[in-house]
């Protein structure tokens, strides 16, 4: 296998620059997933890793090479699409031996390598359908297939997995992590869906406009978000963000609403001075129901706008002063929309934020 690093890759199409300066390192075996919105240039970088298309700027290094001009077909990689491009006319068996025919291979390699893929896979008793005769998670384990027998040094995966639903995303989550534990194979994985990165990655590349925003564990992008667009793009519900201030009053130190609820700070950034303006983080499952032990002076007054009831927990939009609001509250509630509802964060789960250029405050 082999690590990939990128030194100052750019794209640009025309008058847009849809890749800005991207530096980057994935060490051997690593399952890195790039994630962000529509057109951050996750996909184009993917794309260029691959050869697919020619960077503007920059050089690719896959082990100890410098691929920025090689062909595709050269860069020993395997690619795995979003809509599975398996050929309807043949079988399992002859779209996962298809590449490696074209390499001309030995008949009875080919087969050695398309009946272990289908083994690791468990696609032994479908070799002999078509691509009609699956179902979606089949054929996406169908493309995984066709990469593995080429046994190359980087997966590269183009979300893979959206046009499967609920569960078969989940299903496929977790055979791709199988998958990565199996072969220990340098993975990079390209979804603009945050779960599946949280869920897949040993890091997580976040981008946005062509740049990186932050590079991290899943647990570190998740609990220290370098900056209020990482802190509401990780994380489902998205963070709340409410207008605040820094509160400074001899040894205590708070963040205050200008509705009134005042904060005291576990941590306390460095710099700020009183009066400060900040902008306060609070995730869903951080922001509760205020109970008879709050102090009056933390509590937060809302009124549930709406409740959407998960089962094992309950979302509650509320309306505080004008502006939205969600708290996750777990199991059933009863409550309805107007109804008054008291909130308060866990005082050690806040998180501050400059409100000019949205950089976390440490």
């Amino acid at each position: 296998m082999a690590t990939v690093r990128l030194q100052g890759l750019a794209k640009r199409f025309g008058v847009v620059d849809a890749v800005k300066g991207v530096d980057l390192e994935i060490a051997d075996h690593e399952f890195v997933v790039l994630v962000g919105p529509s057109g951050c240039g996750k996909s184009t970088i993917l794309r260029m890793i691959a050869g697919l298309e020619d960077p503007s700027a920059g050089e690719i290094h896959i082990g100890a090479d410098c691929v920025t001009h090689v062909p595709p077909k050269d860069r020993n990689i395997a690619m795995v699409f979003q809509n599975y491009a398996l050929y309807p006319h043949m079988t399992v068996y002859r779209n996962m031996a298809f590449s490696l025919r074209a390499r001309r291979m030995r008949r009875s390699e080919i087969d050695q390598r398309v009946r272990q893929a289908a083994a690791i896979l468990e696609l032994e008793e479908l070799l002999d359908r078509r691509p009609a005769e699956l179902s979606g998670g089949q054929r996406q384990r169908v493309a995984m297939g066709r990469a593995i027998v080429r046994e190359p040094t980087v997966f590269l995966f183009d979300e893979p997995l959206s046009n499967l639903d609920a569960k078969l995303r989940h299903q496929m989550r977790a055979e791709i992590k199988k998958l990565h534990h199996r072969l220990r194979t340098t993975v990079i994985y390209v979804t603009h869906d945050q779960v599946e990165a949280m869920t897949l990655a040993d890091r997580i590349v976040i981008l946005k406009d062509g740049r990186i925003e932050q590079i991290g564990t899943p647990v570190d992008v998740y609990a220290q978000p370098a900056n209020r667009f990482v802190a509401g793009f990780i994380g489902s519900p998205a963070m709340n963000f409410l207008a605040g201030r820094f509160r400074v009053d001899g040894d205590r130190v708070a963040v205050a609403l200008e509705s009134g609820p005042t904060w005291p700070l576990v941590q306390v950034p460095r710099g700020l001075v009183d009066g400060q303006a900040v902008t306060i983080g609070m995730r869903p499952c951080d922001l509760r129901p205020a109970s008879d032990a709050t102090p009056a002076r933390q509590v937060l007054l809302g009124q549930v706008v709406v409740v959407e009831p998960l089962g094992d927990a309950s979302l509650i939009t509320v309306d505080i002063g004008g502006i939205g609001a969600v708290a996750t509250i777990d199991g059933v509630v009863r409550l309805d929309p107007g109804m008054a509802l008291n909130l308060a964060p866990r005082l050690s789960q806040i998180h501050l934020f400059d409100p000019t250029t949205g950089d976390r405050l440490t």
